[in-house]
């Protein structure tokens, strides 16, 4: 449906370090309960397995880790409650134990130890744009190597654990240089730049300066029967580009902000000029059409459902991504 669909067997989730935990039945409890009894200076919070996915290199560059990162909270969120824990590595109650230079995952129930993450070894951590609930981090598995993006939903709004990471980076930093610059024999101690830390990524913020301007041709736009269907999407890019013919489509600029979609004539300078917009939040169906070059979205105008149609160079990737990405706002 979205070029999204051609990396699903990339993204799909992978059995997980907690999927031999057995599921059982989690006493009542709260985060306060471990604040109370944890050792001084660590902090607590509830949290919920959702399971990870492993994620490429590449997605990590600067200016792509956010997105990256939210498609996987967006993909294991939406997947929760489907399939078993053995599968997927979901479903478990946990409480994040954050002290120190270290991230330790312990049962609420027996309070054992289910997991240990170095800080420094993680990579990226993100809260999810979509509830403020989610959070997640990637780093690289101890015996693969692989690089795995960790999911949880928490109790609590998950900006309390991004800003608890991100004041340990900071004292992590500090009595490393104090350290090395204080005491003869710390010499030797390995300093901590901040390049060396885990990057903290805005998603909802991120999303939003990636919305950019593209070039495209406008086609049309005409009355659909349903709200969703590559079927219906086909139909209706098959029927605008049969006519007026190429030579009539507009070339346009499409301006995608994370609350609307503009469609404006290339040559037009006027911004308040517009030949189509939508609120993309009134978005139904999105995709990329047969000819990869075609992309169209479907509309709820409120009266009707309404398809716009586009013609991109090279292809339509970028633009439905673009999209894709504001929706998910």
């Amino acid at each position: 449906q979205t070029p999204a669909a051609n990396h699903a067997a990339k993204d799909r989730p992978i059995p997980s370090p907690m999927a031999s935990l057995s599921r059982r039945t989690s006493l009542p409890w709260h985060g306060d309960d471990f604040q109370h009894s944890a050792e001084p200076g660590s902090k607590c919070f509830a949290v919920r397995s959702l399971g990870w996915v492993e994620i490429p290199e590449e997605d990590l560059a600067p200016g792509k880790s956010s997105i990256a990162v939210n498609n996987c909270i967006q993909q294991l969120s939406n997947s929760k409650g489907q399939g078993s824990v053995e599968n997927r590595g979901e479903g478990q109650d946990l409480v994040m134990i954050l002290k120190k230079d270290t991230m330790s995952l312990v049962d609420p129930l027996d309070r054992s130890l289910i997991h240990r993450q170095p800080i420094l070894n993680i990579r990226v951590w993100g809260v999810g744009c979509n509830n403020g609930r989610d959070f997640a981090f990637v780093a690289s598995d101890k015996d693969t190597c692989v690089l795995k993006c960790h999911v949880f939903h928490c109790n609590v709004p998950a900006k309390g654990i991004a800003k608890a990471l991100h004041e340990m980076c900071c004292k992590i930093v500090a009595e490393r240089a104090i350290a090395s610059s204080g005491l003869p024999r710390a010499a030797t101690l390995e300093a901590v730049s901040t390049e060396d830390l885990p990057l903290q990524v805005d998603i909802l913020e991120a999303v939003r300066q990636s919305m950019q301007t593209y070039e495209a041709l406008y086609i049309g736009s005409l009355p659909v029967p349903r709200a969703m269907g590559m079927d219906v999407l086909n139909e209706a890019i098959e029927k605008l580009t049969r006519s007026p013919g190429r030579e009539r489509w507009t070339p346009s600029l499409i301006r995608v902000s994370d609350t609307a979609m503009r469609v404006h004539p290339a040559q037009d300078e006027e911004e308040a000029a517009h030949i189509w917009e939508c609120q993309v939040r009134y978005v139904t169906f999105l995709g990329v059409g047969r000819d990869a070059h075609t992309f169209a979205l479907i509309v709820d105008t409120g009266r009707r459902f309404q398809c716009a149609a586009f013609w991109c160079e090279p292809d339509a990737g970028t633009i439905s991504e673009a999209v894709q990405a504001a929706c998910m706002v």
